[in-house]
Parts: C-alpha cells; sequence; structure tokens
C-alpha cells in the first residue's frame, strides 16, 4: 500500500515539475525576446541621440532658440533611453531570481513597466512638442525615428506585462482601490 501511494506521490510530482517547466520555459523564451527587443532598441536610441547631439554641434552658429529645441530633444531622447535600459537590466536578471521569489519580482516588474509606459509616453508628447518647431528636416528625421523606437518600446513594454502580469502575485482584495 505504501508503494503505491509513494510511486503515485512521485508520478505526481514528476508531472507537475515536467508541465511546469515546459510552460515556464515557453514564458521564458517569449520573455527572453522582448527583454532582448530592449537591448536593441536601446541601442538604437542610444545611436539616435549621438545623432541629435551632433545635430545640436552642426546648429551651435545658427539660430539660439533651434539649437535649444534640439539640445531639449535629445535630453528627452535621453530619457527615454535611460528608462529602457533600466527596464531592460532589470528583466534580464529574471532567470537568476529564486523561482519561490519570482512573483514577487514580477509584480514589482509590472508595476515598474507601468511607470514606464506612462514615462516613455510623456517623452514622446514632448518630442513631438518641439517636433514642430524644429526646421531642419534631418533633424526632424531623427526625433521621428526616435518616436518610432520610443512607441516600439511602449508596445515592448506591454506585452512583457501581459506575460507577467498571471505570474504575479495577485491583488490585495482587503486594500482599498482608488479606482472603485
Amino acid at each position: 500500500m505504501k508503494t503505491k501511494i509513494v510511486a503515485a506521490l512521485t508520478a505526481l510530482v514528476v508531472t507537475l515539475a515536467l508541465n511546469g517547466g515546459v510552460h515556464s520555459s515557453v514564458k521564458d523564451g517569449q520573455l527572453n525576446e522582448l527583454i532582448t527587443r530592449l537591448y536593441l532598441n536601446h541601442d538604437s536610441l542610444q545611436t539616435v541621440y549621438r545623432d541629435l547631439h551632433d545635430a545640436a554641434i552642426d546648429n551651435i552658429d545658427g539660430p539660439d532658440r533651434q539649437l535649444s529645441y534640439i539640445q531639449k530633444s535629445y535630453l528627452f531622447v535621453s530619457e527615454a533611453n535611460l528608462v529602457c535600459k533600466y527596464q531592460w537590466e532589470l528583466l534580464s536578471i529574471v532567470n537568476y531570481i529564486r523561482q519561490d521569489s519570482r512573483s514577487d519580482y514580477y509584480t514589482l516588474r509590472v508595476k515598474s513597466l507601468r511607470r514606464a509606459i506612462f514615462e516613455s509616453r510623456d517623452r514622446i508628447n514632448s518630442l513631438m512638442l518641439y517636433h514642430g518647431f524644429i526646421e531642419n528636416a534631418e533633424t526632424r528625421k531623427l526625433l521621428d525615428d526616435a518616436i518610432g523606437l520610443i512607441e516600439a518600446n511602449i508596445y515592448t513594454y506591454e506585452q512583457i506585462v501581459a506575460a507577467l502580469q498571471p505570474l504575479a502575485n495577485p491583488p490585495n482584495r482587503l486594500r482599498p482601490s482608488i479606482r472603485g
């Protein structure tokens, strides 16, 4: 009788481990792809930042306001890039987090990613504002490239949130919500 119970429990544990491993590896593969995309976007935004910085240097002898608009624009690109790099750094260590602590880590990452979405949208709005005042077509093209990369980051953040939300801790039902 004892051997049957032990055999049944062993079979159950092995089945759960194998099914859990397959589910987690699919999620990990998807997550790793999204994290890699963030790194590539970070690198591309860094290039756009440098090009905007060079455009500002080229415009040093131009109208003061043009130089100011370009400088403010590349600072917004830099801020969006820092948000992206920060998210990439935090997400790239997921495999090093203990399995029993991952739901807590995912909860923090979901919250952080939602803030990153808000901040990135704010940077896009700021870039679009300055876009209208910049006269140089090449510089406006760089801003368009930056906006496109930041929008791609937002899309990636949203996909990561969708992947991590089911794995994160459920919200505390005893805590009153501000949403009503």
